[in-house]
């Protein structure tokens, strides 16, 4: 019956722990989610053969009015998160994953969403982030386990 005790004991410790995470706790725990998403949506991007490192010359004709948001690189490249920080750049523990600024927000929600007169091409890369949210929760959720593992300092399975 002392097994038991123990047991029953133990088990109330790391609840109690688990709903009193700290900031940080639980930014290692989220950020390990992200990743994991982050790795299977990098995966799943639509990537052009188009080198972005030389980006547009000074002559060409919309040059002058694309300066400011010049695609540098590739989709998938612009995948970023921060442990413990939303997208709103709060530090309250929660992970959110996105990319680097508006235009690459933009560009992604076109590709997502699709748009009009779209090229068969197009259409079969369309709901890339929807098919990378389904394909990664199992990821997702044994990175956040083991996170937590971690963290709560529980045993590894």
């Amino acid at each position: 019956m002392d097994d038991v005790s123990g047991m029953f004991d133990k088990w109330l410790d790391q609840a109690e722990k688990s709903t009193q995470l700290s900031v940080e706790d639980k930014a290692k725990i989220t950020g390990a989610g992200a990743q994991a998403f982050t790795d299977v949506l990098q995966k799943n991007t639509p990537r052009s053969d188009i080198t972005y490192t030389k980006g547009r010359s000074a002559g060409h004709a919309n040059a002058k009015h694309r300066n400011s948001h010049r695609k540098t690189k590739h989709l998938a490249d612009s995948i970023t998160h921060r442990d413990g920080y939303t997208a709103d750049k709060l530090h309250t523990g929660d992970t959110d994953v996105g990319f680097e600024d508006h235009y690459y927000d933009f560009l992604a929600r076109i590709i997502n969403d699709g748009k009009h007169n779209m090229s068969p091409k197009q259409v079969s890369e369309m709901h890339f982030v929807d098919k990378s949210q389904a394909e990664a929760k199992d990821d997702v959720t044994k990175a956040m386990g083991n996170a937590a593992r971690d963290v709560l300092g529980g045993d590894k399975q």
